[in-house]
């Protein structure tokens, strides 16, 4: 027994001997190579500094200066400043292979064996740290992980860092870790609070500024690691972006709880549906890196959900859309899907204004809800062409349901191709439903000189309306009523025209519609059954004094006439398409006219007549060979009318015989129809089939003074015409 107390005395004596010289070795010039021979002795790693320095009232505390450390891949890491604090009690336990509660244990390969140093904290001033691109064939994590020492540290703290990576750059960053061992991946392992600061960080082509981010990492596994952002923040070309944010390990979900972005000021060439999918695309991206640095291939991919994103006092300008001063906000929205796909998501929008395809919209407001297949309009309002507008309702993919749609006081200039617009519009909508439609004081203007319009003090009132059913626009149910104070269509002037009309289930009804002239009147009633497979309907119009421009105005006949019409229509048939209406149509259009006179001088009424020959004898040259060679010979012989040979002065009245047209089954004639007075006569007779159109034959006899005109048109063939003239002896 004496023998074994020598002994254990002799051993405590040389530990103590060579604690007291490794602590006095610590105060002299000789700790540096000292510490570097020791850690070549215990590690694969070259380690030397500039200096060490230590001092005995702080037993823990080491602080080592300019310290360059090479790693077996010889990779060198240098730093101006590094400070230890040891863990005494945890390293001795370590050494002794026993466990403490706060030491932690590897839970797969990937994360490094059992520290045998332990540090309260670790803090490394001034360090330049790069991340290679990864090789095609990386080493394996057996590799990775005998390179790193075996230490932890309860803290770990970088100051004055400049990090480089494939991904991003930060410059002169601060990073703060929690309980931090390195480990076979770049970042090393953690868990707890960790924060990281810096002025500038380049990410994707884009510098941030003032970043700060401060949270928590929680689970051991990188598989089940929750992350906890408690908040984050930086500047963006002037725009301010701030928030917090968690990650959901089991769902691989993140999720940004808060994101503010203030004064955003941004442009772009780009429309609204590119900007979308660079957006889609850039976070899909990130989202799959992020993925990557999972070790488990057949986890589910990461996904990104908005808890609420707030946008304000923002200025967005992209090619077909323009926001000034936007407010919004966005609730509960799941990127990667569609907004048909969305489950219960929102979106509140104001602005000063929007420019919308060349539609300016004033102070708009918009409240939208998102649901599977269906998206809610809470509220939508806007002040637009002069006017204001207010809606709500929902719409799906196939549908459009309007609760309510309100229009007043709105003055519109109609821009070119608007009525494609529209259609292009609500094409992939097959119904489209307005509960409430109430339209108020209403002014219209179309410039398309082919049919322009002027539509004022339009008044539209409309209830359970469903206009477009299987994507076949047409009143299907409802009633619509509808007057304007002034109407002028293609030159004509209307007062005050009224309509009345009403839908049953697909049995659309027109009640009345009243177009009063200056000095006349058109009244129509009709009715269509749209809901019937052979769509079977039927209109009556009728007209006092009807201004007979509308002939040529409305209905495109070249009579450059003037005077009043008394007509009566009824017209019958099928509409289920445009065999069944061939087959269908019947009915009459009786006409008579008072008060005619031309428009034109008989030598302008003469040269359109011979400009209608020269346009015959262009077309001639698209015709058949010798179609073209008895075309030219009449085009020849035509005279030249010109207006010295005739009366300049237009005549004072034109008679007009009666109007009579009728259809039997698809067979239409047209009674001989006269239009003559002491300078001119002419006649206009024929008969067509629909069914069958080589049966068409339409002839027009003109006789002017001298000159006789005769055109004749048939199916298939270009219209023939024939001048005789018997002035100065020409007789042909």
């Amino acid at each position: 027994m004496r023998l074994f107390g020598k002994l254990i005395a002799t051993l405590t004596i040389m530990v103590l001997l060579v604690l007291t010289i490794g602590l006095a070795l610590l105060h002299t010039r000789h700790a540096a190579p000292v510490i570097g021979q020791l850690t070549q002795a215990l590690s694969n790693y070259q380690f030397d500094a500039e200096a060490i320095s230590y001092t005995i009232t702080d037993p823990w505390h080491l602080t080592i200066e300019q310290p360059t450390v090479i790693e077996p891949n010889q990779q060198v890491h240098q730093a101006q400043q590094v400070q230890l604090w040891l863990a005494p009690r945890e390293t001795l336990l370590a050494w002794f292979g026993l466990t403490s509660s706060s030491n932690p244990t590897p839970s797969n390969q990937t994360q490094p064996a059992v520290p045998l140093w332990y540090f309260d904290s670790i803090l490394i001033t001034d360090v330049d740290i790069t991340q290679a691109e990864q090789p095609n064939h990386e080493p394996s994590q057996a590799q990775y992980q005998s390179q790193f020492p075996a230490i932890f540290t309860h803290r770990l703290a970088l100051k004055q860092m400049n990090l480089t990576t494939p991904r991003f750059t930060l410059h002169n960053g601060q990073v703060q870790l929690d309980n931090w061992q390195p480990s076979a991946t770049f970042w090393g392992n953690f868990s707890g609070d960790f924060r990281i600061a810096a002025p500038q960080i380049n990410w994707q082509q884009h510098t941030f500024t003032d970043l700060l981010v401060d949270g928590e990492k929680t689970g051991g596994h990188q598989a089940e690691e929750a992350w906890r952002i408690y908040g984050y923040s930086f500047d963006w070309l002037g725009t301010s972006i701030n928030g917090q944010a968690h990650f959901l390990p089991d769902s691989r979900q993140w999720i940004l709880d808060q994101i503010t972005v203030a004064n955003l000021q941004f442009e772009s060439t780009l429309t609204t549906h590119q900007l979308a999918q660079q957006a889609h695309d850039l976070i899909a991206t990130t989202l799959n890196q992020a993925s990557d640095h999972n070790d488990d291939s057949h986890q589910a991919a990461t996904t990104l959900t908005i808890g609420r994103l707030d946008v304000v006092d923002s200025q967005i300008e992209l090619a077909d859309l323009s926001l000034n001063q936007l407010n919004l906000s966005l609730l509960n929205w799941q990127q990667g899907d569609s907004y048909w796909q969305q489950n219960d998501s929102q979106l509140s929008l104001s602005a000063d204004s929007v420019l919308w395809h060349e539609t300016l919209f004033d102070g708009p407001l918009l409240d939208l809800r998102f649901t599977p297949d269906t998206i809610f309009i809470e509220g939508l309002s806007s002040k637009v062409w002069q006017g204001y507008l207010r809606t709500k309702g929902q719409v799906t993919p196939k549908a459009i349901h309007l609760n309510q749609l309100t229009l007043n006081n709105i003055k519109a200039f109609l821009p070119p191709q608007w009525s494609t617009q529209i259609a292009t519009l609500f094409a992939p909508y097959e119904a489209i439903d307005i509960q409430t439609l109430d339209v108020g004081y209403l002014q219209l203007t179309d410039t398309n000189p082919k049919q322009p319009f002027q539509l004022s003090g339009v008044n539209i009132d409309g209830n359970t309306l469903r206009i477009k059913q299987g994507k076949r626009y047409g009143l299907w149910q409802g009633k619509i009523t509808a007057n304007a104070g002034f109407a002028s269509i293609h030159t004509v002037e209307l007062v005050e025209p009224y309509i009345s009309t009403h839908s049953q289930a697909g049995n659309w009804q027109l009640d009345q519609l009243t177009l009063p002239f200056k000095n006349g009147l058109l009244e129509a009633t009709g009715q269509w059954a749209l809901s019937q497979s052979a769509q079977p309907w039927q209109v009556k119009v009728t007209t006092d004094s009807a201004p007979l421009s509308i002939l040529q105005q409305w209905l495109g006949l070249p009579l450059p006439l003037e005077g009043k019409v008394d007509s009566s229509i009824a017209l019958s048939g099928l509409a289920h398409n445009r065999t069944s209406f061939n087959y269908s149509l019947e009915g009459a259009i009786q006409a008579d006219f008072r008060d005619t006179h031309l428009i034109s001088t008989p030598a302008a009424f003469s040269q359109q007549l011979a400009n209608w020959r020269l346009n015959q004898s262009q077309f001639s040259a698209q015709a058949q060979p010798k179609q073209r060679v008895r075309l030219a010979a009449q085009s020849r012989s035509q005279p030249n009318f010109s207006a010295d040979a005739l009366p300049s002065s237009a005549p004072s009245l034109i008679a007009i015989s009666p109007l009579t047209i009728t259809s039997d089954r698809g067979r239409i004639v047209l009674q001989p129809f006269q239009i003559k007075n002491a300078e001119i006569q002419a006649i206009l007779e024929g008969q067509w089939d629909l069914v069958q159109p080589q049966k068409q034959k339409l002839r027009l006899n003109v006789a002017q003074s001298c000159h006789q005109f005769e055109r004749l048109w048939q199916y298939q063939q270009p219209p023939e015409s024939v001048s005789l003239s018997s002035c100065d002896g020409n007789s042909i």
